[in-house]
């Protein structure tokens, strides 16, 4: 298997150079209905998408060109979308790359598995940046956040107390980073309280009609998974939890355009707290 693929290779990468706002514009107003037709003309076969600053934010997007005959189409119908964005000021460079597999990370033989996951979390994410519009609470973003967690744990197989551990464990990383004191503790709980009642709604099922577009879009990523977990669950080289911890990073990482490290720091520490709610009332 190929650790590295340059330009001309099966894998095609470009990095957008844009504004973290615009990115969401970009992704769902722009490529959205492209990248839908090139996966329906069979002209991809995958592709993704994180946010990146290095220091200047970005998307970076990669797609699996397999027939090399089609390579020179699928950059001329990208490079259509792109004029359009440049000629209206909403990017201000383009580049290719090289991408290079993260097989620490992710595993060797899993990885390729692994990409149809980041697909599958890329469009969940193009959905959502739709229906963001119509929350009509800022919180609501977070509910889609533990949603959307807390169901690919399950397809994992994981059960309450296995994902209590899995948080604890995220949580106090981060806490660790953030030098967590007494009073961003206070404050994580203060806001834990506010959303607890919202958070077991969304996680029972208890008020489903308030969140119907929230589950049918991660139902929908679900499905599309579903079978690559099982696949995946046989190749996989590294420890699970690792592995679970990278992906859901990468998906906060695609779902929120800015300060994902502190939303990450809330999301870890408010699911956890769930869970030991959960594991304490079933004891």
């Amino acid at each position: 298997m190929n650790r590295e693929f340059s330009l001309g290779s099966e894998w095609l990468y470009y990095k957008i150079y844009c504004g973290v706002k615009t990115a969401d514009f970009i992704l769902h107003d722009y490529l959205k209905e492209t990248i839908q037709q090139l996966l329906d003309d069979n002209s991809i076969s995958k592709w993704f998408f994180i946010r990146y600053n290095d220091p200047d934010a970005h998307l970076r997007l990669r797609f699996k060109v397999d027939q090399a005959e089609k390579l020179g189409s699928v950059i001329s119908k990208l490079y259509a979308v792109f004029t359009v964005l440049q000629k209206e000021n909403l990017i201000w460079k383009i580049q290719t790359d090289t991408y290079s597999r993260e097989w620490e990370r992710y595993g060797i033989h899993s990885y390729e598995l692994s990409e149809s996951l980041f697909q599958a979390d890329s469009e969940l994410i193009q959905d959502y940046i739709g229906l963001k519009p119509y929350f009509e609470k800022e919180s609501t973003s977070l509910l889609f956040s533990f949603l959307s967690i807390d169901q690919f744990l399950t397809l994992f197989g994981l059960d309450q107390k296995e994902k209590l551990k899995l948080l604890d464990r995220m949580q106090l990383a981060f806490k660790k980073e953030f030098q967590a004191d007494k009073t961003l503790k206070k404050e994580l709980d203060k806001h834990y309280r506010e959303l607890e009642s919202f958070i077991i709604s969304i996680l029972t099922e208890n008020k489903k009609e308030h969140f119907n577009p929230i589950y049918e879009s991660v139902y929908l990523k679900n499905e599309k998974i579903k079978n690559t977990i099982v696949s995946l669950k046989k190749e996989l080289e590294i420890e699970l939890f690792s592995f679970l911890s990278s992906h859901i990073h990468m998906m906060l990482n695609r779902q929120f355009t800015s300060r994902q490290r502190e939303y990450e720091l809330l999301v870890y520490d408010h699911l956890y707290r769930y869970y030991k709610m959960c594991c304490f009332k079933k004891e």
